[in-house]
């Protein structure tokens, strides 16, 4: 039962990576081209809502 499952997950993985990589007819893009260019600013995003929540739930007496 264990190869089943490790097959299973196996095909799971390879369909996605192949939906993720795949050229986009009409740009000649990909999902994973679009998240690259997109990745700074996510980035920045992530920082920016860290920051709010160390604002927010650090008391002043322990911030670095």
């Amino acid at each position: 039962m264990g190869f089943i499952k490790g097959a299973l997950f196996g095909v799971a993985v390879y369909a996605a990576v192949k939906h993720i990589t795949k050229k986009d007819i009409l740009t000649g893009r990909s999902l994973l081209d679009d998240f690259m260019d997109k990745a700074p600013e996510y980035v920045e995003k992530v920082k920016d809502y860290a920051s709010q929540v160390s604002d927010e739930f650090v008391e002043p007496e322990m911030r670095v």
